[in-house]
């Protein structure tokens, strides 16, 4: 075959280079298309030297367009500040203005670099290097010499101020700072997404390794559509390379343009189109049968060489590195553009000529916004209209529904104006809210009817409660120093005031308002040595004072304890005394156990030394008879009796050293029954006298222990200390105490207790003591309020310096604090004092003033009071009035009108403010300046009008629909997100059948919305579920979920009827359900997948179009095809299968078809969607699945289970060592 040579007399650029190295390799081979491209090499390389090109900052060259550019986008920016102004859109519309005009502004100035430097300097190396494809593109061009345009910040939002300057011009000080976020973002993304990238690339693999071609043709009957939808590149992009499933024939019928099982080259593609094909049934990966594996005719040319792929050809990784690696591209490409936002414009539809423009008379339109704030009529249903010109000649133009009109039916048009704008379709939105805060103080005014929020200027002060407003008189002028309101501190009782202040800046906190009830006079002494109180008694027991409290919690208190010597012991040890219910009795009010009755106590010595220190420091050995008092145990640690020495240790540390006092016999190689005699003494008391083992002779009251020694026993004899407690005799200190209580506000109450619990052990090596008594002092009056309390402090005697009195006194406590709420922390606050320090003050005395102070000075004209409880005071001054004189006119505006800057206020005069009109006379009106806020619906609004608002508080929260951009740190988890057939958070609800809308009940007053559907039931088929009607209902109060079909909308199955992310497991359960309807479970099945992977695949392409680039679908179908190919078993029939096992939908064809043919019960099964890491760790062999992840789990299952893998994929021939099955190791004889 001769080929032919097209001559081409064009311009060459990158593209038609890339076309022109692609021609020669399809139709020459590959050594003429190299030797063409060092022939080009060599071309540009002598040219490049024979013109010398460089570069210098001259070549930098500023189109003059960028000046009336930039004036007119400031217009642009002053008209939507002005529209902010007046209340006609709200904070988000106008930031969306300003973004989409500054966007738009960097495009057109990009585009007039372009044209400036093509008619006045082509040869400029600048402008040559970036179309050349040397080095640099239109986008950093642009930054060059035209604008840097806007920037992101940290978070990733838009920063509304652009960078206007460019390198050449120089950046300021805030364009370098904005210009860092933006580079900041860019490496940091970078790092990050390449790593996501990267991941994504492994699982894609790893999922696809094992796809191999097999075999020529696996012989199926079924295929792919492919449309034709205008497109002529995209149309041929998709068909090249591809398999016919069918003969197409010319126009005539006379001539096969292309045969089934054929290829279609680019010559067939073209003809195809000649022949207006509207659409063609190719083979596909998705269709092929072959098993494990997809055959030549399905998978088509090798996009590398452009021919039939070869037998061997590893295609699964090449498709999944095909899709990965654009995903690292689009990473960087973040990094290039230094974080520049880029948004997609969105379609215009102008008029082409001017004429008459009518709807047609399906025109259904309802009332819109734009996202800039215009008010627009939005298409609810698909229309087209028609322009006639004057030549009575018509156009006719289709609209989709969700189109914005711009313009009205039957009306005049001009050449060029917007009639309308396209919805933007495959854009990903967001519910996002913005808080509305209130750019200064003043009262709320709404307007409900037109949806704006006023806000009226004035001073707001947050007040104390039950506070006096000062009576300003109009025109006053207030001063820094002046009271606007004020509250009183009065003490509820007499006393002697003490004024706290603050150690550091000596402010007052606090007042305390002490008065002495009681005075008694106790014998109570200093103890120098001690540094402690004592109170002696008349048989000179001493009692220690304790430390009394600040404030008191409760009633009763103790005062002072007495340790009685008589009842010390010399260590620590253990304590037994008898339960008997007269010797101790429970004390409710003392929260102990307290001696009422003579008794005994009988106490085992034992000395504890707590250590925690390491066990190599032990000077003595363990379970040893320690012979001497004052042996040296560790370092600085002395033994204070001798006896049987044992310690407790964990992890070689020594935490306790415990010396048992007594007489110790140690027995060793003893049999059994004599262990056991032995062991049945422990614990045991025995009396003077008594005889153990016919040679120990008890000599003092002893408990019995036993204690192991490494293969030995000891008995130690411990000796018991009896103690003979006597009954306390309180009466007489309790008479001495209570003789000075003559106002009987208070009683005195003494106590013996024991220190230790019966059978408790006292881990200590000093002496300590069994009994204690003690003095409690309790309150007999009962305290007013909470800010009242009782205080006990003694005092020095007047006569006798070394005697000290109680005194019991009461005390007020006043904290400036309590006084003041949150709010007023804000304020500035005064506090003015009305008495001195230890003045003694009445009840019902004023202690101070606290007083708000105006922050500014003020010509007061108005002052508002609220009545509620956060009581606030609202001062208008001459500063928050505007006075307009009408020149000899007449004014438009009535008293109490509200007016907007800008507006006409009289023929002559616009106003420069915004506000009410509160007087209006012959020559002059007079307005309150506010600010207007508009609300659009959905607007929260937390106040009420009346209510005042302070400086940045919350008066609102606008909820809006935010378009998310096409930036690739969307674009990669989003991919992810479909590939691992991820649960979308809020899911929306699926037409189970197809059918016409009937009724929607959607009422704001029921929480329960339905929407109605006539289905189209399936009478021929008596196993079908259809009903010919059927309900959904909505629990709106817990979904939130808005309504998106229409009454009389035409349903298909899987169609989504609220709003939210369609789930593509519920989608796949959906169909598969209604296609059971109309025939096997296979078919079900089948076709159920066949839809969900056309809709993967689309979701997939829509993601990486949105970028610019371009993967072919085959290698999206071989992936996705690994995704949706397993059933999971819900009912095993006849066969061996477990419920839940997942198993090949073709091999649980192939299983029914036997059992089918056995006469046995079917399996029943149900379709499902794996992700990328699920399919990969499901698939046929166990090693490959254990390199990837869960090692040990799924090597342990196929131990378990007795698993087989035939090492038929690459993986699992790479990790064995095996000649791998791809390539020149691959053997088609041993392989089908």
């Amino acid at each position: 075959m001769v080929k032919k040579i097209k001559f081409k007399n064009q311009t060459f650029s990158k593209k038609e280079l890339k076309q022109v190295i692609y021609d020669a390799f399809t139709n020459y081979g590959i050594a003429r298309a190299s030797e063409l491209a060092d022939e080009m090499k060599e071309l540009g390389f002598h040219y490049a030297t024979q013109a010398g090109i460089s570069i210098s900052v001259e070549d930098l060259k500023i189109p003059p367009s960028k000046r009336g550019l930039l004036e007119a986008s400031q217009n642009e920016i002053l008209e939507s500040d002005l529209a902010y102004a007046r209340g006609e859109v709200t904070s988000v519309e106008r930031f969306q203005k300003v973004i989409d005009t500054w966007n738009n502004t960097s495009e057109t100035l990009k585009n007039n670099v372009v044209d400036y430097f093509g008619k006045t300097d082509p040869l400029n190396s600048i402008y040559l290097m970036a179309f050349s494809g040397a080095r640099g593109n239109l986008s950093q061009v642009r930054q060059l010499v035209g604008m840097r345009g806007l920037m992101s910040d940290p978070n990733g939002q838009i920063i509304d101020i652009p960078i206007i300057h460019n390198f050449r011009e120089g950046l300021t000080i805030t364009d370098y700072i904005m210009s860092a976020y933006g580079a900041r973002k860019g490496v940091v993304d970078t790092a990050l997404r390449t790593a996501d990238s990267g991941y994504l690339t492994r699982r894609l693999i790893d999922v696809a390794q094992d796809v191999i071609i097999r075999e020529p043709d696996c012989g199926t009957k079924r295929s792919l559509k492919i449309y034709y939808k205008g497109n002529k590149k995209n149309f041929i992009e998709k068909i090249l390379g591809r398999t016919s499933a069918e003969d197409i024939y010319s126009k005539d019928f006379n001539n096969i343009i292309v045969k089934r099982n054929e290829q279609i080259t680019t010559e067939i593609a073209d003809q195809l189109i000649d022949a207006n094909i509207k659409s063609i049934n190719l083979r596909s990966p998705l269709t092929c049968e072959s098993t494990r594996s997809i055959c030549q005719k399905c998978y088509g040319w090798n996009l590398s060489h452009g021919r039939l792929v070869d037998l061997g050809e590893a295609v699964g990784i090449i498709s999944a590195q095909s899709i990965g690696e654009p995903g690292t591209q689009l990473t960087m490409r973040t990094f290039h553009t230094g974080g520049i936002f880029t948004a997609d414009p969105s379609r215009q539809i102008r008029a082409k000529k001017t004429g008459f423009l009518k709807f047609n008379s399906n025109l259904q339109i309802k009332p819109s916004r734009t996202i800039y704030g215009s008010n627009i009529d939005l298409l609810e249903r698909e229309t087209s209209f028609t322009i006639l010109d004057y030549q009575k000649k018509m156009v006719e133009i289709k609209l989709p529904a969700d189109s914005s009109l711009f313009i009205k039916d039957k009306s005049f048009v001009k050449a060029g104006d917007l009639l309308a704008e396209l919805p933007l379709k495959n854009q990903q939105t967001t519910q996002a809210r913005k808080n509305i805060s209130a750019s200064h103080s003043g009262e709320i005014i709404l307007q409900k009817n037109l949806n704006i929020a006023w806000i009226l200027e004035g001073e707001l002060y947050d007040i104390p409660s039950n506070s006096f407003v000062n009576n300003f008189e109009i025109n006053q002028k207030t001063e820094k120093q002046d009271n606007l309101a004020y509250f009183k501190i009065i003490s509820k009782n007499e006393g002697i005031l003490n004024i706290e202040r603050n150690k550091i800046n000596n402010q007052v906190e606090g007042f305390k308002i002490l008065n002495c009830l009681s005075l008694f006079k106790l014998p109570v002494y200093l103890d120098k040595k001690k540094d402690s109180f004592v109170l002696v008694t008349e048989q000179n027991t001493r009692y220690i004072i304790q430390k009394l409290p600040k404030k008191l919690k409760e009633n009763i208190f103790l005062f002072a304890n007495q340790a009685e010597v008589k009842y010390r012991t010399e260590t620590g040890g253990q304590i037994f005394y008898p339960k008997i219910k007269d010797f101790l009795q429970q004390n409710p009010k003392f929260k102990t156990e307290t001696i009422v009755k003579n008794g005994k106590i009988l106490f085992v010595p034992q000395e504890t030394h707590i250590i925690n220190r390491d066990k190599s420091l032990l000077l003595v050995p363990n379970k040893t008879k320690l012979e001497n008092i004052g042996t040296e145990l560790i370092n600085d640690v002395f033994s204070k009796t001798n006896g049987f020495l044992e310690t407790k240790e964990s992890n070689q540390i020594l935490q306790e050293i415990t010396i048992k006092p007594g007489e110790f016999f140690e027995y060793k190689k003893l049999s059994e029954d004599e262990i056991q005699e032995i062991q049945k003494l422990n614990q045991k008391i025995y009396f003077p006298g008594e005889v153990i083992f016919d040679d120990i002779l008890i000599s003092y009251l002893t408990l019995i222990e036993i204690v192991e020694i490494r293969n030995s026993y000891g008995i130690i004899l411990r000796p018991i200390q009896e103690f003979n407690i006597a009954k306390p005799n309180s009466k007489e200190l309790e008479q001495t105490l209570n003789q000075t209580n003559t106002a009987k506000r208070i009683k005195f109450n003494t106590v013996s207790s024991l220190t230790s619990k019966s059978n408790s052990k006292t881990k200590k090596k000093e002496s300590f003591d069994l009994i204690e008594s003690s003095v409690w002092i309790e309150n007999l009056d009962e305290l007013e309020d909470t800010k009242t309390g009782f205080v006990y402090k003694l005092v020095p005697d007047d006569n006798n310096s070394n005697l000290h009195n109680l005194a019991f006194m009461k005390e007020e406590a006043l904290n400036i604090s309590n006084f003041l709420s949150k709010k007023l922390v804000d304020e500035k606050l005064k506090l003015t004092l009305c008495a001195k320090n230890y003045q003694y003050v009445e009840p019902q005395t004023i202690i101070g003033l606290i007083s708000t102070v105006p922050k500014i000075n003020l010509e007061i004209d108005q002052i508002k009071k609220t009545d509620d409880r956060n009581q606030q005071i609202l001062l208008t001054g001459k500063e928050n009035y505007q006075v307009y004189d009408n020149n000899g006119s007449f004014f438009y505006p009535k008293k109490g009108d509200m007016v907007k800057v800008g507006d006409k206020i009289s023929p002559l005069l616009k106003i420069n403010c915004s506000g009410k009109v509160i007087e209006v006379n012959s020559n002059t009106l007079k307005i309150h300046k506010g600010t207007p806020f508009f609300l659009t619906e959905g607007t929260k609004v937390y106040k009420k009008s009346g209510n005042f608002i302070k400086k940045e508080e919350l008066l609102g929260t606008i909820t809006f629909e935010q378009i998310v951009t096409g930036d690739i740190v969307q674009g990669l988890p989003k991919i992810e997100e479909i590939l691992e057939a991820r649960k979308p958070q809020n899911p929306a609800l699926l037409s189970e059948n197809p059918g016409i809308i009937r009724k929607i009940n959607n009422s704001k007053l029921d929480k329960i919305s339905t929407i109605e559907m006539l289905g189209n039931a399936n009478s021929n088929n008596p196993y079908s579920t259809q009903k010919p009607t059927i309900t959904y209902t909505l629990n709106r109060k817990k979904t939130g979920k808005t309504i998106i079909v229409k009454k009389n909308d035409f349903i298909y199955v899987g169609q989504p009827l609220t709003e939210g992310s369609v789930n593509p497991h519920t989608l796949l359960v959906t169909y598969f359900n209604y296609y059971k309807n109309f025939g096997s479970d296979y078919e079900a099945a089948y076709q159920s997948f066949k839809n969900v992977q056309l809709l993967l695949i689309q979701k997939v392409q829509q993601v990486y179009n949105s970028q610019g680039v371009d993967i072919a679908d085959k290698h999206l179908e071989i992936i996705i095809k690994r995704i949706t190919s397993k059933v999971q078993i819900s009912k095993t029939g006849g066969s061996f299968l477990l419920p839940g096992e997942l198993v090949e939908l073709r091999q649980i064809q192939y299983i029914n078809e036997v059992l089918a043919k056995s006469n046995k019960v079917l399996a029943s099964y149900q379709p499902i969607l794996l992700g990328i890491t699920k399919a990969s760790l499901v698939t046929d062999s166990f090693i490959s699945a254990a390199s990837f992840q869960e090692t040990t789990k799924i090597l342990t299952s196929a131990a378990i289970e007795g698993k087989i893998d035939w090492l038929r994929g690459l993986k699992e021939n790479v990790i064995i060592g095996r000649l791998i099955p791809v390539g020149t190791g691959f053997r088609p004889n041993t392989n089908v």
